[in-house]
């Protein structure tokens, strides 16, 4: 059985928490060096999608405009890959 991990990211919003996936790696050094990657990037690393809800905010001065992403992963297990 091979170790299969799901990289995922998202924002919170006024409107609730989002969640993308990255991608996948089959081992869990792979996901946490992502992970470190990732959170400890003095940039953003990933992009908002054109659907998500920062893009269609309407409130003028949503504080959830201007946020930083999350990021995580989590393990992939046989039946969700099939």
């Amino acid at each position: 059985m091979a170790e299969r991990y799901e990289l995922i990211y998202g924002f919170v919003h006024c409107r609730g928490r989002t969640v993308y996936q990255a991608g996948c790696v089959n081992t869990l050094a792979e996901a946490q060096a992502w992970l470190e990657r990732n959170r400890e990037a003095p940039f953003k690393l990933v992009k908002a999608p054109p659907e998500d809800p920062i893009r269609s905010c309407r409130a003028a001065w949503c504080p959830f405009k201007r946020q930083k992403p999350w990021f995580d992963f989590r393990r992939v297990s046989d039946e969700e890959e099939s």
